[in-house]
């Protein structure tokens, strides 16, 4: 068992820890969360070293690296800013490796290259407003017309909507078959005719909008069905391992850059003539950080490394992703008691981490039912 990682991935650590320290600096993450305004130019400058075509294959523009490595990459994203990571992670590890696992050749070959040039965008539409983990509830509908689609109905928490170019939407195009045969995917131009976005006012991520989505009667051609018709149950939960491993990742990354300022912080706040590192209070706060962040990232990895062999991971994802968030969570309530009245000041950055990590126990499937997975998943194989 080794627990050391590749001479790749800490030259991809050193390499994104430097990118994010120079191109998003505190202030101006702080500045762009502060106005609600979507930083492009980080978002392109991301693209251009690669980060938006990890998920898919060289042919298509991308690098088709390892899980290990984008659970490296998804760590640095969320430390620096989580509302990249709301814009980033839905197009380049979800959207986009469905079009490569289940999309047309064609919609490979007009999509890919631009997600990962960074000039193309995808917002996932799946939540409802009367469904979220309950999928079999979805009630937004396409009905065939000739060579199109018809869609009617609403998505929420539609995250990025207003600045993607492609909702990538679940929809029910057959109401009388099974939940596993009832839904489709389409990709549906932000631009349609008949769909209304509308900004939502939110906790956190504010410079990436989360918005609903009006659908009216919009007309969506067929070639924009990805995988085949009734096949968006299996699209979902073919890529949810995934999504589980890098919220886990996301969850770690948030603890880490919390960690990271409540360090730096105690070392250079005096107090009683030392360091408040030096005070066993602080000390021990700073002491359980660590160990949530590096907990966090193992479990991550281990469930990274089982995606990546081919093995089931549906018990080790859902670990990550509970782990992984409750740790973000956990670590950014003690930077900010370590950091006291600073923590509430903009400018120090912490009491944004604690803004950022609550999302994670909820998006991705809420951790309450993430833990009746692990459980039921515990009924049927031991988890080591």
């Amino acid at each position: 068992m080794d627990f050391t990682l590749s001479a790749e991935h800490q030259e991809l650590r050193r390499t994104l820890r430097e990118f994010f320290t120079r191109e998003a600096p505190l202030e101006e993450v702080n500045r762009f969360d502060q106005e609600e305004e979507f930083n492009t130019e980080l978002y392109r400058k991301a693209a251009e070293i690669g980060l938006c075509g990890l998920a898919f294959g060289e042919e298509y523009g991308g690098s088709d690296a390892d899980q290990i490595s984008i659970c490296i990459a998804v760590e640095e994203v969320a430390r620096a800013s989580a509302a990249l990571a709301y814009a980033w992670l839905p197009t380049a590890t979800f959207c986009a490796k469905g079009i490569a696992r289940f999309g047309t050749e064609e919609q490979k070959r007009e999509i890919l290259p631009k997600v990962a040039a960074g000039t193309v965008r995808m917002a996932m539409g799946l939540t409802e407003p009367d469904a979220g983990s309950d999928l079999a509830h979805l009630s937004t509908r396409a009905v065939r017309d000739g060579s199109d689609f018809v869609v009617t109905g609403q998505k929420v928490f539609t995250t990025g909507a207003d600045t993607a170019d492609y909702i990538f939407a679940f929809v029910r195009t057959d109401p009388d078959a099974s939940p596993s045969r009832a839904l489709s995917v389409l990709l549906i131009p932000r631009q349609s005719e008949g769909l209304t976005i509308r900004p939502l006012r939110k906790l956190a991520g504010q410079s990436t909008h989360t918005c609903e989505v009006f659908l009216n009667d919009v007309r969506v051609p067929e070639e924009n069905l990805v995988g085949e018709l009734g096949q968006g149950t299996r699209i979902i939960v073919d890529l949810l391992d995934a999504e589980r491993i890098y919220v886990g990742a996301e969850g770690t990354g948030l603890g880490q850059g919390a960690l990271d300022l409540a360090l730096q912080y105690a070392r250079e706040r005096v107090q009683f003539g030392k360091p408040i590192i030096e005070h066993q209070a602080v000390g021990h706060m700073l002491a359980d950080m660590a160990m949530d962040v590096q907990t966090a990232r193992l479990i991550t990895w281990q469930a990274a490394w089982r995606l990546d062999q081919g093995l089931d991971c549906t018990l080790e994802a859902s670990m990550a992703k509970v782990y992984g968030s409750e740790a973000g969570t956990r670590c950014a309530a003690r930077g900010m008691q370590i950091l006291g009245g600073y923590s509430y000041m903009v400018e120090y950055g912490m009491e944004r981490y604690w803004r950022e990590t609550k999302l994670y126990e909820i998006a991705g499937g809420t951790n309450q039912i993430l833990r009746n997975m692990i459980a039921k998943q515990l009924k049927r194989r031991e988890p080591w």
